[in-house]
């Protein structure tokens, strides 16, 4: 995909990931729309359907057009056992992280769909695929199997559409995500902008990898079944 003159909506644009992707994608001449709940161009909280309507239809009045959203709202909750948790928190982390995700599917897919094309990006983790890797609690753990589940239970829905969906699987970003409580391991996390770079290229892709696994380095291997 030419990313030139593209129309790219970004959730959680304000800083870390979205962030970094995002001044790529500027550079790349690409219109780019954050939204974010503070310190974006447009305000939006994911966990309401109708923030990111809004903003959709926004889009959309501007441009005519979405070419490209994506999910990369997302937040975290350290390692913890589960019946330590606070159930309040995990259910902010599952309204973000996956029902965010959905709204923003959701938002996307009403013009998308009615054009006959458009890219969807949902931002997962490798924790998706190995559960447990020493810095994420089940919650979180859980949260990401969620979202693999939903992305490929929507490409399937998407076959002959011509809107496709794609999940990109980070193992481990340095972002402020962390700043509360770093895991163990954070050392070995990747930067965001080496990731950011490699979210880009897969854009820029004729046929983009629909399950791009970011492994950091001296990662075990993914398996994708």
């Amino acid at each position: 995909m030419n990313l030139k003159d593209k129309v790219i909506v970004i959730t959680g644009g304000a800083g870390g990931l979205g962030k970094a992707v995002a001044n790529i994608l500027i550079e790349k001449e690409a219109h780019v729309v954050i939204c974010d709940i503070a310190g974006a161009s447009h305000q939006a909280d994911v966990t309401k359907e109708s923030d990111l309507q809004r903003v959709a239809e926004d889009v959309f009045s501007k441009f005519g057009r979405i070419d490209v959203w994506i999910n990369n709202a997302g937040i975290w909750l350290p390692r913890e056992n589960i019946e330590n948790t606070s159930m309040e928190k995990a259910n902010k982390l599952f309204q973000v992280n996956v029902f965010g995700t959905m709204y923003g599917i959701r938002s996307a897919l009403k013009f998308m769909k009615p054009s006959g094309s458009g890219t969807i990006m949902n931002i997962i983790s490798t924790t998706a695929f190995d559960g447990m890797n020493g810095s994420s609690g089940s919650i979180y753990v859980s949260s990401k199997y969620a979202l693999r589940g939903l992305t490929n239970a929507v490409r399937d829905e998407l076959k002959g559409s011509g809107v496709q969906i794609v999940g990109v699987y980070p193992g481990g970003i340095k972002t402020g995500l962390f700043d509360e409580q770093p895991p163990e391991n954070i050392d070995e996390f990747m930067s965001v902008e080496s990731v950011a770079e490699k979210i880009v290229g897969n854009l820029e892709l004729e046929v983009p990898e629909v399950e791009l696994v970011l492994k950091r380095p001296g990662q075990k291997d993914i398996l994708i079944k």
